[in-house]
Parts: structure tokens; C-alpha cells; sequence
């Protein structure tokens, strides 16, 4: 992200904050609870292997940590967001994670490398002057670069009546598209709210000798089992 787009973000955050404190407004949230529908499904895979790592981008005061907890989950996470207000609550609040202050798509921000690399709501922020598209081109390929089995990611869609002054909506068919250039085996989720889609990005694309996914036939065969 430019230094200006992010000063800008950061702005925005740190004054919705002081505004509205420890709330889902503050993310640009509403109010109705739809936050944990976001994260039931951006988890879902995580939640299947409870042992499991997991990098939360843009972790803001670290709920998707909590999620997760809730649902059994007991593996190692790490939380990362550029917003300084942002991560002192969460640090206040979750004094024993591990917390950091950095922007994914800076190359000089050293990462390790975790299972599944979850982001929520980063890329719905209308950026100055426009730029949206290569910042989520970047994100995406910086986040998969980190994940050994997949990198879950939400969006704004394009397909409403109305669209929110500063937000930006992502076309599906485009996500869809720049994910296919990094892995085979995507998917793509319009199924659980009529304006926001997901998008799955898996690390493991190789195909079998009868032409399956093989993680796909593994999984089948293990479920079968």
C-alpha cells in the first residue's frame, strides 16, 4: 500500500475509534452480529484441523482469534494490522497473543508461514485516487506466498443496488480471476450474504491420476473412512 493510502486508512480508523471504542463500527461493521457469520465462514477450514496456524490480516482488536477459540480451536495464532489504535485494544484485551504492527503487501515485512492466512474486510476501503485493483492483486499474492494451505479472503461485491460512499466493491468474476493465476483450485462463495462474497485460494492444486484435486479425493477418502 502507498504511504498515502495508508496514512489515509489509518486516519479513518483510528477516528471511527475514537467514536464508537471496542465495536464492530469501528471495523465498518454494522451492528447486527453479521461479523461472526464473516468469520464462520472464512474459518471453516481452519476450525477443521484445530491444530492449526493461522495469520489474521488486518486483525483489528483480534475477534476472529476469539471465534475461533469458541469453536475448539487451540492452534497458534498471529494477528497483524497497520492501524496503531487498533492493535493497542487488542493488546489490552489479549495481552498474551502474538500482535504485530505491519501491512502485508510491504516485501520488507517479514512473515512466517502459517496454514491459513484469514482476512476480513481489508480490501472493502475505497483508496484515494483509486488503486484498488493492484492492492488487492498485491495482498493477495503476498498472503498466499504465506500460507501452506489456503488463504480466505472477503469482499464487497459489485452485484448491488448501492453502493456506500468510501467502500469499495470487488467485482467476483475479477477476484475469481486474479486468484486462478495463483492457484488451480479456487473457490468462490456468494452463498451466505446477498452483498459480500469470499474467495478460497488452496495451496495444494495438484491433481490425481483419475483428474481430482488431490487433496479433494484425500479428503473424500478420509471422510468416507
Amino acid at each position: 500500500m502507498k504511504k498515502e493510502h495508508r496514512l489515509d486508512y489509518i486516519e479513518r480508523y483510528e477516528k471511527r475509534l475514537h467514536e464508537f471504542g471496542y465495536s464492530p463500527q469501528t471495523l465498518g461493521w454494522g451492528v447486527h452480529g453479521r461479523q461472526e457469520i464473516r468469520f464462520s465462514v472464512l474459518a471453516e477450514h481452519a476450525l477443521r484441523r484445530p491444530e492449526s496456524s493461522v495469520l489474521d490480516v488486518g486483525c483489528g482488536f483480534c475477534d476472529l482469534w476469539e471465534f475461533l477459540r469458541s469453536g475448539g480451536w487451540r492452534g497458534h495464532y498471529t494477528g497483524i494490522d497497520i492501524v496503531p489504535g487498533l492493535l493497542e485494544v487488542a493488546r489490552q484485551r489479549q495481552p498474551t497473543l502474538d500482535i504485530r504492527e505491519g501491512d502485508i503487501t510491504d516485501s520488507s515485512f517479514s512473515l512466517d508461514e502459517y496454514d491459513f492466512v484469514i482476512a476480513s474486510g481489508i480490501f472493502n476501503g475505497a483508496l484515494p485516487g483509486g488503486g484498488n485493483e493492484l492492492h488487492i492483486e498485491a495482498g493477495l499474492k503476498r498472503m498466499f506466498e504465506h500460507c501452506r494451505m489456503a488463504t480466505c479472503v472477503d469482499f464487497l461485491t459489485t452485484n448491488v443496488d448501492f453502493k456506500k460512499p468510501g467502500a469499495h466493491h470487488t467485482d467476483p468474476a475479477w477476484a475469481r480471476a486474479v486468484a486462478k493465476t495463483l492457484s488451480r483450485r479456487v473457490v468462490l462463495r456468494e452463498d451466505y450474504m446477498p452483498f459480500e462474497f469470499s474467495i478460497f485460494l488452496f495451496r495444494d492444486d495438484s491433481i490425481s491420476e483419475r483428474n481430482v484435486y488431490r487433496r479433494f479425493e484425500n479428503d473424500q477418502q478420509k471422510g468416507s473412512s
